[in-house]
């Protein structure tokens, strides 16, 4: 092939994936695959979703399982098998462009409708079905077992099936559609480091303008929210303050505050009052969450833009919190403030944030946050050192004002004592 023919094509080929960019259903990111646990993040456990990892060995154990569960919806909706296996079929070459071309390569048609139709039913049975209460179907010894497993898996980056097919099925089984929002508002609920949090964020729902790609994202969105209309956070300088610890933003005087739980991830504020405050979402932190908040950066990473249309939203909350930890000192601090709550180690969670910060895109709000704290130390910066030198040094200071009112209580005794007694 000539060179021009072939450097026109490689163009027109690279316009038209750009162009589905926000649709498509992304391979995690090289630069975010972090040391040796990499694949926790990445590769599901226990059930495959879509072609990336379909047919692995250690995957199988599900295939009959999403058998059962296309036959119950099937049969519990009216519809045969057949009359739903064949409209997935009618949108396949649509469904297939949702992924990049290699691992769908060696489908056929069928094959890959097969698949669709298959991975699709389990899914929106494991959504519309309380497992431990009335379906004998999943609530087996495989996915009683599996149950945390089962919601890391379906939130990862590669597993995901395309909205289009989840959207098709629902037209079949109507049922399923009004219990998708309060799944993904309960999946959210994860995050909250309380568990009698009130649900104070808008509800989900699939009849808005914001169409998601997939389940994910759709998450995604729930958890981050949309910026309010006419709000555009301020520009920053083009100058940022080397990164601050947790213990350092406390020894200038900026507090760290949990904002409430109804906050999304985006309103991330440092306020200039007496000092300073700045103010997070609290987060809970387990294996499971911390591989959604994993993916959602990796979805940000592959379809987000730059500014003033900025989504690195999740990054820049992540990138917060790791530039918050410099040592196991710095993650006690954020769990006395109710920033983070996690049944890691403090040694776990610094090297978890610090670690994935360092391979995460910063957004605008990261940014401005940085900026802020600059703006804060220059404006500051008397106060600062006498309140440093306060903070620093307040038990010494304690301990010779104690110190001092004993000795002038002794000397005080002392003194009432050698006076002469005055006479009657």
């Amino acid at each position: 092939m000539p060179i021009q023919e072939k450097v026109t094509m490689m163009t027109e080929r690279l316009k038209a994936d750009f162009s589905k960019n926000e649709t498509k259903i992304h391979r995690f990111p090289q630069g975010l695959r972090i040391g040796c646990q990499a694949d926790r993040y990445i590769a599901p456990s226990v059930v495959a979703l879509g072609p990336y990892h379909h047919g692995q060995p250690q995957l199988q154990q599900m295939e009959e399982v999403k058998h059962a569960a296309a036959h119950y919806l099937c049969n519990k909706s009216g519809h045969p098998i057949e009359e739903v296996y064949s409209k997935i079929l009618s949108f396949v070459g649509e469904a297939r462009s949702c992924y990049t071309d290699d691992p769908v390569a060696k489908f056929s048609d069928a094959d890959f409708a097969v698949m669709m139709f298959l991975d699709g039913c389990f899914l929106l049975y494991y959504i519309s079905t309380d497992v431990e209460k009335e379906c004998t179907l999943l609530a087996n010894r495989v996915c009683l077992s599996t149950g945390p497993c089962l919601l890391r898996d379906i939130f990862l980056l590669e597993n995901q099936l395309p909205w289009l097919v989840l959207h098709v099925l629902m037209t079949f089984f109507t049922y399923v559609a009004p219990l998708v929002p309060p799944f993904i508002e309960d999946m959210a609920s994860y995050f909250n480091i309380s568990s009698h949090s009130e649900k104070t964020k808008p509800p989900v729902t699939l009849e808005g303008p914001h169409k998601p790609p997939h389940l994910l994202g759709l998450l995604h969105h729930y958890e981050v929210g949309s910026p309010e209309p006419g709000k555009v956070e301020e520009n920053f300088g083009d100058e940022y303050p080397s990164p601050t610890s947790a213990i350092e933003l406390a020894e200038i005087g900026i507090k760290l505050t949990g904002a409430s739980n109804k906050a999304w991830l985006v309103n991330m504020s440092h306020r200039r009052r007496v000092f300073g405050q700045l103010s997070l979402r609290p987060l809970f932190l387990n294996d499971i969450t911390a591989c959604w908040l994993v993916n959602m950066a990796a979805f940000e990473t592959c379809t987000s833009t730059s500014y003033p249309k900025d989504g690195f939203v999740v990054c820049s909350y992540l990138c917060i919190l790791g530039m918050l930890v410099d040592k196991e000192d710095d993650v006690h601090e954020l769990r006395a403030k109710h920033i983070v709550r996690s049944l890691f180690s403090n040694k776990e969670l610094l090297v978890f944030l610090k670690g994935l910060a360092h391979h995460l895109r910063p957004g605008h709000h990261y940014f401005v946050i940085l900026s802020k704290i600059g703006v804060y130390k220059r404006h500051r910066s008397v106060r600062i050192l006498v309140y440093k030198f306060f903070y620093n040094h307040y038990k010494t200071i304690v301990a010779l004002i104690s110190l001092v009112s004993v000795l002038v209580g002794i000397f005080q005794t002392l003194a009432s004592l050698k006076q002469p007694a005055q006479p009657k």
